[in-house]
């Protein structure tokens, strides 16, 4: 069985579609019902800042891989003699 790299990059792609909008919704209901003192900003800040650095780095460790790779899984597993 032979297939492309490139599926585990849509796979990621979708997960982070999904993470977008829930971390949206996690925003808006931080905004809405807690943005009365300064531990709330602040937590809405730092969860910001630590979700910017994860796109960022891995965003830089995923543009080094060639995603045309092709993965061979179970080849040649059957064609095998047992030898005493």
């Amino acid at each position: 069985m032979t297939f492309s790299l490139s599926i585990f990059l849509y796979l990621y792609i979708a997960f982070l579609v999904m993470w977008f909008f829930l971390s949206l919704s996690a925003i808006y209901h931080m905004f809405k019902f807690g943005f009365k003192n300064l531990i709330t900003f602040l937590s809405t800040f730092i969860f910001i800042i630590i979700s910017i650095f994860l796109l960022a780095s891995s965003y830089y460790y995923i543009s080094e891989i060639d995603w045309k790779t092709q993965i061979s899984l179970f080849e040649g597993i059957f064609s095998r003699t047992l030898e005493f």
